[in-house]
């Protein structure tokens, strides 16, 4: 049974209210977890101050809610360069950083594919801002414009075909690559899927996100992710000129992989939740 975590609109609290109930679940493991985020850029004081004592806890493993962010976005370049020159300078940087053997990262697979004739590259992500913009959407036969919001989709998609067709549905970056996350059983992207959806409201249109992941480790990786996620949809907002919308994450199979932070005691601090069990 999923389990929904939508009381809080901040990305923050969400995700500490999932973390908290992962404390406390047996074997600190839950199946479908959706977290609903409908501020997804606001941060206040006490969202830092959380923020910073994850920041110190993943110390341990080298690892910063930064640097996990910008495995999904490179927002740093982004603010530096802008679009499109930030994907040159991500994909220069990745190239040079990159170690032997491994698959890169998420933010690599949304900016470069290999074309359906594999003799090029496309940028999928690219290709979904140009296809949210309202120049991008479907022209009915009278020449007016359509606005088309979602499909339903499974993380299958082959961005150099799909995205390209006017179809009159949504948008989704796929994130898995079968040809090579196939072979592996340890070691591929935990996130399988990123789906947009062009949303009409009163004063306009927003665009929403919702991601899916395989395996979600809630103190390694799962608060940098969702900064991550945010970020993305922050930009895809900004250069479609749409509104940010609701961020929605499904962690299909949640871990609170306390050993990352120090053990469960640690992992209760951390979490504020000194003195329980």
């Amino acid at each position: 049974m999923a389990i929904l975590f939508d009381k809080q609109s901040r990305l923050v609290p969400t995700w500490l209210a999932a973390a908290k109930h992962l404390e406390s679940a047996p074997n600190h493991t839950a199946m479908n977890l959706v977290l609903e985020i409908s501020e997804p850029l606001a941060i206040t004081a006490e969202d830092r101050a959380i923020m910073q004592r994850v920041d110190v806890a993943l110390g341990a493993v080298d690892l910063t809610l930064r640097t996990v962010a910008g495995t999904i976005f490179p927002l740093d370049l982004y603010e530096r360069y802008g679009r499109p020159d930030f994907y040159d300078k991500y994909k220069t940087m990745l190239k040079r950083g990159k170690k032997h053997g491994t698959w890169g990262t998420y933010a690599s697979r949304m900016i470069e594919r290999p074309s359906v004739k594999g003799k090029a590259s496309i940028n999928p992500l690219d290709m979904l801002v140009n296809r949210l913009r309202q120049d991008g959407q479907p022209k009915k036969q009278g020449g007016s414009v359509s606005s088309f919001a979602s499909a339903y989709e499974l993380g299958v998609a082959d961005p150099a075909v799909d995205l390209a067709l006017d179809d009159h549905f949504g948008g989704d970056v796929p994130t898995y690559n079968a040809a090579v996350d196939g072979r592996r059983w340890m070691g591929m992207p935990c996130l399988s899927h990123l789906s947009f959806k062009r949303v009409k409201e009163v004063d306009g249109y927003a665009v929403h996100l919702s991601a899916m992941y395989r395996s979600h480790h809630y103190c390694a990786r799962a608060l940098g992710n969702l900064l991550g996620l945010a970020q993305l949809l922050s930009f895809v907002a900004k250069e479609a000129e749409l509104k940010v919308g609701t961020l929605t994450c499904l962690s299909s199979h949640a871990v609170l992989d306390a050993t990352t932070w120090g053990g469960i005691g640690q992992a209760q601090q951390v979490l504020g939740l000194t003195g329980s069990k």
